[in-house]
């Protein structure tokens, strides 16, 4: 038989989302910058994934979502210079400012 695979620790205490709204002709730069962005997250201590979306309800805004095993992970990879480097880049990407929402499991 083979190896036993153990149980996924995967539990996120926090999901975020975040919704981004492209100014007019950055769409595809804000995508880039995002994708960039998830990929440094997924590899983060404590983020179990992370990914830039397209809502089939909402045709303009773009949309990050990530699981973190907690609050202070999030905050931690928020904070780092690196993120706070990229979150100023995407600000000239933007119409407007982010929306940012953090769902916890109950």
């Amino acid at each position: 038989m083979g190896a036993k695979i153990p149980p996924m620790a995967e539990h996120a205490a926090v999901v975020n989302v975040s919704r981004y709204r492209p100014a007019p002709g950055k769409r595809a730069d804000l995508m880039a910058a995002m994708k960039r962005m998830a990929a440094r997250a997924a590899d983060a201590r404590g983020c179990f994934g992370a990914q830039a979306c397209e809502s089939d309800q909402d045709k303009e805004d773009l949309i990050a979502v990530s699981r973190w095993e907690s609050v202070q992970a999030l905050e931690a990879f928020s904070s780092a210079a690196a993120s706070v480097t990229e979150q100023d880049h995407l600000k000239g990407l933007l119409a407007g400012p982010a929306r940012r929402e953090n769902l916890r499991p109950v």
